[in-house]
């Protein structure tokens, strides 16, 4: 099963729509009332993120579920803009510098349009603005069977939370926060994992629900 392809952008465009196929595919896979709300609460995280990004953006947004997943949302983003504006946009911001992202989601943000610039100039955004540090426990090879594509490197909440560890007992203050972090965000307690993938321009993420 897989709905409809919806293009939307940080302008807003298409956001409605794609919440509303969010609808469409509890409907056409029969979810219960809960499960439809929480696929609902997935889209509307997603669209709220793009519509966060900084720049120019279009993604190609769609819900698809299979044999092993019983909801796959899948958004594939795109920019015409480079490392240099990108940095344009940095300085001209009032602090001169990448604002922090706040929340889980906002970190996501952060990493898909820090990866749009190019895997070569991610290091040189972390090493002078000190941006997305923890969020490269995350970082991982492919894994098997992945439903994202050939890819430059990937992202993965599964993999952040095994690298976590028993994040209260370490004593490691940035790795509680991080955990705590997780805890109070709604696609990290929906979503069995998240992924996000970098490949030269553009970014595919891929939102995953195993089963309800």
């Amino acid at each position: 099963m897989q709905t409809d392809i919806i293009t939307v952008t940080n302008g807003g465009v298409g956001a409605k729509e794609a919440v509303e196929e969010a609808s469409k595919f509890a409907i056409y896979t029969g979810l219960d009332k809960k499960s439809a709300l929480r696929v609902r609460l997935l889209a509307e995280e997603t669209i709220g993120m793009v519509e966060a990004l900084t720049g120019e953006f279009t993604a190609d947004f769609h819900i698809e579920s299979d044999k092993k997943c019983a909801v796959r949302i899948c958004l594939t983003i795109k920019t015409p803009m480079d490392f240099a504006k990108k940095k344009e946009l940095i300085e001209a911001s009032s602090d001169k510098k990448n604002a922090a992202a706040k929340g889980f989601m906002g970190k996501i943000r952060q990493l898909i349009e820090n990866g749009l610039y190019s895997i070569d100039e991610v290091g040189s955004l972390q090493a002078e603005y000190g941006t997305m540090t923890y969020m490269n426990l995350g970082m991982c090879e492919m894994a098997p069977g992945s439903a994202i594509h050939t890819v430059d490197y990937m992202w993965s909440l599964e993999n952040y939370r095994n690298s976590m560890g028993d994040a209260a007992a370490s004593g490691d203050t940035a790795k509680k926060e991080a955990w705590d972090e997780l805890e109070k965000s709604i696609v990290a307690n929906i979503a069995d994992d998240v992924r996000v993938g970098v490949k030269g321009n553009t970014v595919e993420m891929i939102i995953e629900k195993r089963k309800f």
